[in-house]
């Protein structure tokens, strides 16, 4: 796989521990992108003199400083609740370390997020029906001891999460789907998202349109879907909400995080820059959040350092 599209497309998640790292790493960087931002309004306003002082006595245009100033202030107010959210999965999990009650822990998560009946879904290439219901939706329940975490629901290649907490999550979705290929035991590329409706909509509802028509076509003429299927025996399925329940927890902490979705496109020019007039690029559907995020923590820290080095060293220009 080349290396634009290993960066930005989302990893397998094979396992629920996996899943509970990748949960901590995106919660880390939430909090680093919030301080670090706040450190450097901090430091441009702080150092105000210095840095207006170089930007006219130099090339560079003053209106840089004003761009830093706003460059920081969005990225605080982006990143407030995932900063939050992320101190709180902290003290939940410094909680379980401490030796408290697992259960308690969950419960007070469950608590801290409240109810919600919002839905995150997906589109998958392929209709997925259980064997003992074929044509018919069903649900999954994601749940453990503690409670339940909502369930998935799937309707041919519709998929959704209904979520018990905030906004749903699309990582549980991706989740499933690989590991309905694992369960089967096929190739795990046989079955995959086409369609996040967080971030299309409108591509979300006319791919379901098309493959709804198909089913009513093969219903109509009284044979099979007119559209390629899976089917789930019940020892599948209950193998399929044991994994989900698995990730019970992980799901609770990442309902703290925003989701903040894209799609994202990587372009290789062959002719750079300014002429630029060839090019070829790809897109991706959904963006790994923790390429996205992690990628801006580094573009903020590679700045924070320069402003920190400017004010430790300051370059010589007359009249300073």
């Amino acid at each position: 796989m080349d290396a634009g599209r290993w960066l930005i497309r989302e990893p397998d998640v094979s396992d629920p521990r996996h899943y509970r790292r990748r949960v901590a790493e995106l919660a880390a960087i939430y909090v680093a992108i919030f301080v670090l931002s706040a450190a450097g309004i901090a430091l441009l306003v702080a150092r105000g003199r210095l840095f207006v002082t170089l930007s006219q006595r130099s090339n560079v245009e003053t209106l840089t400083i004003a761009f830093l100033l706003l460059f920081f202030g969005y990225l605080v107010l982006l990143c407030a609740r995932g900063a939050w959210g992320g101190l709180r999965i902290g003290v939940f999990r410094l909680a379980a370390r401490l030796g408290r009650n697992p259960r308690r822990v969950e419960q007070r998560k469950i608590a801290a997020l409240g109810r919600s009946r919002r839905r995150q879904a997906v589109a998958v290439n392929l209709l997925i029906e259980r064997a003992d219901h074929p044509g018919e939706a069903f649900e999954l329940r994601v749940a453990d001891e503690a409670g339940c975490a909502g369930s998935i629901h799937v309707d041919g290649a519709r998929i959704e999460h209904r979520s018990g907490h905030r906004e749903g999550s699309n990582e549980l979705l991706a989740y499933f789907v690989r590991q309905v290929s694992s369960v089967r035991g096929s190739d795990p590329e046989e079955l995959d998202v086409v369609h996040w409706k967080s971030i299309d909509d409108e591509g979300w509802y006319q791919y379901l349109a098309g493959v709804e028509s198909m089913r009513l076509l093969g219903r109509r003429f009284g044979g099979e879907p007119l559209w390629p299927r899976l089917t789930l025996s019940e020892r599948q399925c209950e193998e399929l909400e044991r994994r989900m329940g698995a990730v019970c927890s992980a799901v609770r902490e990442e309902a703290f995080l925003p989701q903040l979705e894209y799609e994202g496109e990587h372009k290789i020019p062959i002719i750079p820059e300014p002429l630029g007039i060839v090019s070829l690029g790809r897109r991706e559907r959904r963006v790994d959040p923790l390429s996205s995020m992690g990628l801006a923590l580094v573009i903020v820290a590679v700045v924070v350092a320069l402003i920190v080095w400017f004010i430790a060293r300051p370059p010589w220009v007359p009249g300073l």
